[in-house]
Order: structure tokens, then C-alpha cells, then sequence
């Protein structure tokens, strides 16, 4: 939808993201992955931005860029979970091998612009989002044994 309607997209990815959150069964893990993740996120495609790996029509990147990123970090506790099952070296190879496949989407919609060969863009970019990835997977990790310490001392 967000490529195809770029802009237009954004109110149904929002009504989208309200219904996650709605439905959602570890809604402080997600509340929260949402936050920091996003952070890390956003800074990571801010630097790739910068550093010219790829661009995007508005500048660092739009709204629908953001929406589709919130949408992809509350799948991280449920359609995306066994990547936190995995050795962290697997979930690497993973994220590395087909996290690119959805920006050279993008790019073949010409919402988004790659500004490297493909081949050096998959290398670089696939592996570097990978390892953002992962920080994020960890991120997720540390806020789930949080706030079960913070459930036990309840009790």
C-alpha cells in the first residue's frame, strides 16, 4: 500500500498500526519497542540517507517511510519473533540476506532511490540494517526482561 500510494497511505497505515496496538497482547513490550526502536531505526536510515546509500523524494524520508517502520517493529513479538529465537548470527545472515529485497521494491516503485550498484547495496546496506536489526531484537529483549522483573516485584 505504502508503495504504491506513498503519501495517500498514510492514514489507512496509521488506522493499521492503531489496530496493532489494540490488539496486541504485550502491549508495554510493544509501546516500548515502538519507542526505541523507532529511534534506532530512524537514525540508522537518517545515516544511510547521508551517507548516500539511498534516497528518498522527501528529505531524510516520509511519513509512509516511518508508518511502514512501526508497523514491521510491532511484528517483532509476534510474526517476526523467531528471529529472536535465533542464534544472533543466523538472524544476521537472515535480515542481511533478505531485508534489501523490500528497499529494492521500493526503488523498482521509484519511491525510493538506490544510489550504489545493486549488488554493493545489498552487500552494504543488507548487512548494516542487519546489525541495526539485531540491536533492535536486543533492545526488545532487555525491555521484555524489564518489565518481567517489574511484574515479579508485584507480587
Amino acid at each position: 500500500m505504502a508503495l504504491l500510494l506513498e503519501n495517500s497511505a498514510n492514514l489507512p497505515i496509521a488506522a493499521v498500526l492503531v489496530l496493532m496496538l489494540l490488539l496486541s497482547k504485550q502491549l508495554k513490550q510493544d509501546s516500548l519497542i515502538l519507542l526505541f526502536g523507532l529511534i534506532i531505526a530512524l537514525g540508522f536510515e537518517y545515516l544511510m540517507v547521508q551517507l548516500g546509500l539511498l534516497g528518498f523524494k522527501s528529505s531524510p524520508y516520509p511519513i509512509w517511510f516511518i508508518l511502514l517502520w512501526s508497523a514491521l517493529l510491532l511484528t517483532v513479538n509476534t510474526s517476526m519473533q523467531f528471529l529472536t529465537r535465533l542464534p544472533w548470527y543466523l538472524s544476521v545472515a537472515m535480515c542481511a540476506m533478505f531485508a534489501p529485497a523490500s528497499y529494492w521494491a521500493g526503488a523498482r516503485f521509484e519511491v525510493i532511490s538506490i544510489t550504489q550498484p545493486l549488488w554493493l547495496f545489498w552487500l552494504v546496506y543488507g548487512l548494516s540494517w542487519a546489525l541495526m536489526f539485531n540491536c533492535i531484537i536486543f533492545v526488545n529483549k532487555k525491555i521484555a526482561t524489564y518489565l518481567h522483573l517489574g511484574d515479579q516485584s508485584e507480587h
